[in-house]
């Protein structure tokens, strides 16, 4: 349970207008002297009205935060470029840490907490899973930095989300229906067409540019004899690279630009990770390159590891660090 011991007095609720975040100001109502809300702005839109409606209900101040030139240059134009270079990145963790929780970061007061409704846990300062098994989100807050972690809440750490919808509908707060996706804005194809070749570097067909797949994809790789995948991304060559089912499983990878939310003495040790969300965290040892890299060697192979994709390590159900995946290892 997320302790609640000298709590400061004053929340600064991130609303999007969604359930969660819905219910995250409703509880906050209750257990907050001075409670303000902040909507990011980071599509040039206003706030939903259903935003607007439950701050009105609730006699809650809601900030409109433009972020919009931050989003593009920091999550959209960065993304595209990973795209074309063969990766798969995970743009909303990777918001999550540099814009979406960074920039009301910038707006606390003294004595105010940043809270979202993250199903997560933050308590004496580690970052663990959450109640609710099926909506836990740890895994997109690994790379949010320690400083911003320490001035968090989570007050839906011990919910499950079917309470935390009846809770929203019962107090009469709107709220948007649809959930929020990972890729929350469309992505134009300005990849350039390129050969699809098997393991044997004979040509199958054609691609119509490398931001168009990932590891793992089987759709618009062409017709074949058997069930065949993108099992890897040759960017330097604009190939895909074809093969089996069993061609996807690999027992290692590199980790970079790792945040590290508990520092480590060891250079090489045990611990849980998880290379997607919702894919259950599996046993692998990390070794230490430097402080921003570590090699991950898997107790069993792994499927579909994507270059790009975050990694998020675990002591038992508490998040020690998180990275980006590559197949390279870079010193």
């Amino acid at each position: 349970m997320q302790s609640m011991e000298h709590k400061p007095s004053r929340a600064l609720v991130c609303l999007s207008g969604g359930v969660d975040s819905t219910a995250a100001l409703l509880r906050c109502k209750n257990q907050f002297n001075e409670v303000r809300a902040i909507y990011v702005n980071t599509a040039g839109k206003d706030a939903p009205q259903e935003a607007y409606a439950s701050c009105q209900k609730l006699g809650i101040q809601l900030i409109i935060a433009d972020a919009e030139d931050l989003f593009r240059k920091q999550i959209r134009e960065v993304t595209q470029k990973l795209y074309l270079q063969g990766l798969t990145p995970n743009p909303c963790a990777i918001c999550n840490a540099t814009v979406k929780l960074a920039v009301p970061y910038g707006n606390l007061k003294e004595n105010e907490l940043l809270v979202t409704g993250h199903y997560a846990i933050y308590n004496d300062g580690k970052l663990s899973r959450g109640k609710d098994p099926k909506k836990d989100q740890s895994y997109f807050l690994s790379l949010v930095s320690k400083k911003i972690l320490d001035r968090m809440y989570f007050p839906l750490a011990d919910s499950i989300k079917t309470e935390v919808r009846a809770e929203v509908i019962k107090a009469k707060l709107p709220y948007l229906i649809s959930e929020s996706q990972d890729l929350c804005f469309p992505l134009g194809k300005t990849g350039k067409p390129g050969k699809i070749v098997n393991q044997s570097g004979e040509v199958t067909g054609e691609h119509t540019g490398l931001d168009g797949y990932t590891i793992g994809q089987r759709k618009g790789i062409g017709a074949h004899d058997s069930r065949k995948f993108v099992i890897e991304i040759d960017r330097k060559n604009n190939r895909l690279i074809i093969g089996n089912e069993e061609d996807l499983y690999t027992k290692q990878c590199y980790l970079t630009n790792i945040n590290w939310l508990v520092s480590t003495e060891s250079i090489k040790f045990p611990c849980l990770t998880q290379i997607r969300y919702r894919k259950p965290a599996t046993p692998a040892i990390i070794t230490l390159i430097n402080k921003n890299t570590a090699e991950v060697v898997f107790e069993t192979p792994q499927k579909s590891v994507a270059p790009g994709q975050v990694l998020a390590m675990y002591q038992n159900k508490s998040v020690i660090g998180g990275g980006i995946i590559s197949k390279e290892e870079l010193h």
